[in-house]
């Protein structure tokens, strides 16, 4: 565990938040069992004014008596948002993406999930998976929306990755990469070899591996489906209409029997098909039940798209075998071809099988045969709207008593008005879920929790300005937290001072959630009866130095824990590191200040004033503005624009800076810009973009870029 040192500033004052609204709750207990289900007329149009006499439950084939039913709206844009853009106008520049705000729990409408099944993703099928992921994250996730995207073969725990951040969701799929453990190589199907190698000593047939392949493709499938399992398990406490889109080539629920040697029209493949794989059975029931209990509903994409089943120019059914020469004359090779176009058709049958099997047994569907992964997620997304909570009270030995085996019990929805479809889960395992306690988690991991969790939590202002920099000791954070005092607990002495603490906690995320640093630290302050008047009302703020071992894209939380009353604040952001150690042109973070702020404590030219961290301008301030620019090989032409959302509000002339001599792999840039005295209230983002030729004789133009986002108050 690391410990970094604290420098205590100044600061500003606290934010009062709506208190969170109610949401109703159920349990697969012996209470009621929750049922969410869509319901639709024949336009295809959500149907809202069903109340509970107006569903039918029937379990097992027996009716049920349905004792709860309430609409709950979801917020969605129409499916005209997954249009292609319209093209740019001639000198139009793209507005750059502001970082979003607070994220509130209340404000949450959806959950969803995007599992990147890599355990079974082809190479080229991850080229087409990453392109609908960045169309899909631009066009169709709405304000409410809270999305992850999560790998199965990463690591799961540690960080949660649910964000409203598209900046974060882009990082994400700019570092998806072809899983060297993927059952798929660089095409959908592998690639046919015929060929014997042949001598007097052995003979060795690819063929042979057949039955470890299928064993592994098994074992990958098991973990693919572990994988999937916990994160339902992680989306279960969170809020909104909550859906997982599974990509994936699919998985074989079926276990193959032997093989024959004999084809026919009834078996043209000379496999024949038997019972549910345990294997794969098992953990497909248990994210099936897992899906049922946390209201999750599963959409399956297959991201194959189209595929035909024909040759590819990687096979070759050629023969070597001595003797057999001409046998192609005979129509063995027309055979063969058939015979390899067969199995793949059948292949991509049996695995999409088990990708629509999972979709419609927890009320969701599966997108298959289709080029278009981007629309296939877009049409997901536009299902997951507004819906219907159904409950009903079981009837008796539904749920097993302790030590019995379960058993799935069979479920069938209808709507008694004409007319009308719905669609919902199918089926759920007859265990009760345990009780719901609050458990007794030290302050310690309280306060981990609250750092790594989605939401922003406000019981005490936080606000955390990063700010990335290189120097001799490597990439590091420069981070400063603005922590309102006046949710703090102050306790008064004999001596009428007052004493408050509290433990701060800091946690760098990598893209893939591991934990890359880690910060513990905390303060107590004692303070006359002035300088509390003064901290209650600047604040309390720490500058912190937090190393980063390598580039890349990282989120860094941070939680503050008041030790008296226990109570909380959050804050986290997003930031990019280029490589700059290994020569990536770049520019610094951006240091702001306004020509009111009041000079730092120290001598340090680095020092931070606490406005960094509030972040909070008058119209008509004058800001000042810093940064250093790292591995320029010449002069750098550096221009600053200022954004109201896809408005730019200010475009200075860009400007040449020489570079000088003996300033080594960073120089420093400053410069000032005045807001406007009828800039209107709002948030707005200053952006530096720089560029210089690269070194040698390409000639090639390097560009950086660097934001920084602020009120005008």
């Amino acid at each position: 565990m690391r410990r970094f040192a604290a420098l205590a500033m100044a600061g500003l004052g606290s934010v009062l938040l709506a208190q969170e609204p109610q949401t109703p709750k159920f349990r697969v207990a012996v209470d009621a069992v929750r049922i969410d289900a869509v319901v639709t007329d024949k336009d295809g149009s959500i149907v809202r004014d069903l109340t509970a006499d107006d569903f039918e439950i029937l379990q097992d084939g027996r009716k049920q008596k349905v004792t709860f039913a309430q609409f709950v709206p979801v917020s969605v844009t129409p499916a005209a948002t997954a249009a292609a853009p319209a093209p740019s106008k001639a000198g139009h520049v793209t507005p750059p993406p502001l970082p979003p705000g607070p994220v509130r729990r209340e404000n949450i409408q959806r959950t969803i999930a995007i599992v990147i099944d890599d355990l079974s993703l082809s190479v080229e099928s991850l080229y087409y998976a990453k392109r609908g992921l960045h169309e899909f994250i631009d066009r169709d996730i709405q304000p409410g929306d809270l999305v992850a995207l999560v790998r199965t073969g990463g690591s799961v725990e540690g960080l949660q990755p649910f964000t409203t951040d598209r900046r974060v969701l882009h990082a994400a799929v700019d570092t998806l990469k072809w899983n060297a453990f993927s059952r798929s190589g660089v095409e959908a199907f592998p690639a046919v070899n015929q060929f014997e190698v042949l001598d007097s000593h052995a003979t060795f047939t690819p063929g042979d591996f057949t039955a470890l392949d299928e064993f592994r493709g098994k074992a990958i499938a098991a973990g693919t489906l572990g994988a999937l399992n916990l994160v339902i398990q992680g989306a279960r406490t969170l809020p909104g209409r909550k859906a997982v889109f599974f990509v994936s080539e699919g998985f074989l629920m079926l276990e193959r029997a032997n093989r024959t040697s004999s084809i026919s029209p009834e078996n043209p493949t000379g496999v024949e098909m038997q019972s549910p794989d345990p294997r794969i059975r098992t953990p497909l029931d248990r994210v099936i039940d897992q899906a049922t209990r946390a209201g999750v509903v599963i959409y399956s994409l297959d991201a194959r798209g189209l595929q035909t089943g024909g040759l590819v120019a990687a096979d070759n059914l050629k023969t070597d075998a001595p003797g057999v020469e001409d046998s192609h004359s005979q129509g063995v090779l027309g055979e063969s071809v058939r015979r390899e176009v067969q199995q793949r058709t059948e292949m991509r049958r049996d695995t999409q099988e088990g990708m629509a099997y999972l979709a419609e047994q927890t009320g969701g569907f599966a997108i298959l045969n289709t080029n278009d992964l981007g629309a296939g997620l877009a049409r997901a997304s536009q299902d997951v709207r507004d819906y219907y909570v159904i409950g009903y009270a079981p009837e008796a030995r539904t749920f097993v008593v302790k030590g019995a085996p379960p058993q799935y019990h069979k479920l069938l929805v209808r709507v008694k008005r004409p007319g009308l479809k719905i669609r919902t889960r199918r089926e759920f395992l007859g265990i009760s879920d345990a009780d719901e306690t609050v458990e007794n988690d030290t302050p310690a991991q309280q306060l981990v929790n609250a750092a790594i969790s989605p939401f922003t939590s406000t019981d005490i202002a936080l606000r955390a300005t990063m700010l990335p920099g290189f120097d001799e000791r490597g990439l590091f954070l420069r981070a400063l937290l603005h922590i309102d005092a006046s949710a703090l607990t102050f306790a008064t002495d004999a001596d009428g001072k007052s004493a408050a603490s509290a433990d701060v906690l800091g946690m760098v995320f990598d893209r893939d959630g591991t934990e890359v640093a880690h910060l513990s630290t905390g303060f107590s302050t004692a303070l006359t009866h002035d300088a509390r008047s003064d901290a209650l009302r600047d604040g309390v703020a720490y500058s912190l130095r937090i190393p980063i071992p390598r580039a890349g894209s990282y989120q860094v939380r941070f939680a503050v824990r008041d030790r008296a009353s226990g109570k909380y604040g959050t804050a986290g952001e997003f930031i990019d590191l280029p490589d700059i150690p290994h020569g990536a042109f770049a520019v610094s973070g951006i240091v702001l200040r306004s020509d009111s702020d009041l000079a730092p404590r120290d001598a340090d030219p680095h020092a931070i004033s606490p406005s960094q961290a509030i972040r909070a301008y008058g119209a008509g301030s004058e800001l000042k503005y810093a940064c250093e620019i790292y591995n320029a090989a010449g002069p750098v032409q550096l221009a600053l624009s200022l954004w109201r959302g896809p408005d730019r509000v200010l475009a200075a002339p860009p400007t040449t800076l020489a570079l000088q001599a003996g300033t080594g792999q960073a120089f420093a840039v400053a410069g000032a810009f005045r807001l406007g005295a009828r800039l209107p209230p709002g948030r707005y983002l200053l952006q530096l973009a720089a560029q210089t030729r690269a070194p040698g004789k390409s000639g090639n133009v390097e560009r950086a870029l660097q934001q920084m986002d602020f009120d005008v108050k």
